[in-house]
């Protein structure tokens, strides 16, 4: 009973409450709600600013980047890029070796035989032009390349200062394919910086190149510019000796878990000095060596280089000329191929 009551008289002193709510009272609710939404709205308002800000810097940022591994555009934006990236495009200024080098290669490549390997030779010939460098390339073969094919090379050579020139020559050259560059360089002599001869299956990487033109430079500055013509800084090539007749795939790849680098042409024992040994020279013994057997399928020369051997006496690096033959029988060579003679021996021996 007493439960009941106390109930009841709770009911009816809150009805009596509400019946006496006034009018003031409603507007100080109705401001107080109102404040309320407005203050929501401004939260809002801010919160989305904010958000758009910090978009908006996060893709300056994103492009920023990407310009920046491109060798074509920067975009500087300082407050954003980080300090690896500031570093980096700093350095950028600075010219490298390889930058601006005008380049013409010429390589030779009798048939398809090998162009799996030719098509890899070619992509480091990319990353030289990416480099920094202008590339002309010359290939001297004796088949024609169909239209499919070098529309492929076209879709894969991207690089704007790369250039292919395909020159299709006479079946009947047979080994003196390999002579067709040595008239081709003499007659660009003075257009480009630096001249490259090699055969369709070394790959030659923009650091090769960097330090070709390093320690031609190191040398100039060991023995003097006009005896530094005496001079020219070699190619020790190497190759992997994959197991013959074996396709690899995820069956057979354990077949290469022992291939290695392997030097044909340089297995005498002990190495030194039967395979090489130090450079004959005084003024340069004590920083370069120099290889028994010269061939190295490919060489590099400067301009100012083979400027040099030309004028040499007795040396006519320009003339195309057979291998030299024994004395009481001319026709039977003294030396290897035509291709060891005229990319190592000629130069080196």
């Amino acid at each position: 009973m007493i439960g009941n009551t106390t109930t009841r008289l709770q009911h009816r002193n809150s009805s009596s409450r509400k019946k006496s709510i006034s009018l003031p009272c409603l507007q100080q609710v109705l401001l107080l709600f109102l404040t309320f939404l407005t203050g929501c709205f401004l939260t809002s308002t801010v919160i989305l600013h904010t958000h758009s800000s910090l978009s908006d810097e996060e893709h300056i940022s994103r492009a920023t980047h990407a310009s920046s591994s491109s060798s074509s555009s920067t975009v500087s934006v300082p407050a954003i890029i980080p300090s690896s990236s500031s570093s980096s495009s700093s350095s950028s200024n600075h010219p490298t070796l390889l930058q601006d080098k005008r380049i013409l290669v010429a390589i030779a490549s009798f048939d398809f035989s090998q162009f799996p390997l030719l098509e890899e030779v070619l992509d480091s010939y990319q990353d030289l032009c990416f480099a920094g460098s202008k590339v002309d390339i010359y290939i001297h073969t004796t088949v024609p390349y169909t239209v499919a094919l070098i529309d492929l090379l076209n879709s894969r050579l991207s690089c704007d200062n790369l250039k292919v020139i395909i020159s299709v020559q006479s079946p009947a050259l047979r080994l003196n394919l390999v002579d067709c560059h040595r008239t081709l360089f003499y007659e660009m002599i003075d257009v480009y910086d630096l001249f490259i001869y090699s055969e369709d299956d070394i790959l030659v990487k923009p650091s090769t190149v960097a330090t070709y033109l390093k320690e031609t430079i190191k040398v100039e500055q060991l023995v003097g510019k006009s005896p530094a013509d005496d001079f020219n800084i070699g190619i020790v090539r190497y190759e992997y000796n994959y197991p013959p007749d074996v396709i690899i795939n995820d069956k057979t790849r354990h077949a290469t878990q022992n291939v290695t680098r392997v030097y044909w042409e340089h297995l005498w024992t002990p190495l030194v000095p039967k395979s090489l040994d130090k450079a004959p020279q005084s003024i340069v013994e004590d920083h370069y060596v120099t290889m028994q057997n010269a061939h190295q399928g490919m060489f590099l020369a400067t301009r100012e280089l083979l400027k040099a051997w030309k004028d040499r006496p007795n040396c006519q690096f320009d003339v195309i000329r057979q291998r030299p033959g024994r004395r009481n029988q001319p026709s039977q060579p003294t030396e290897g191929t035509q291709r060891v003679w005229m990319s190592s021996r000629m130069l080196h021996g």
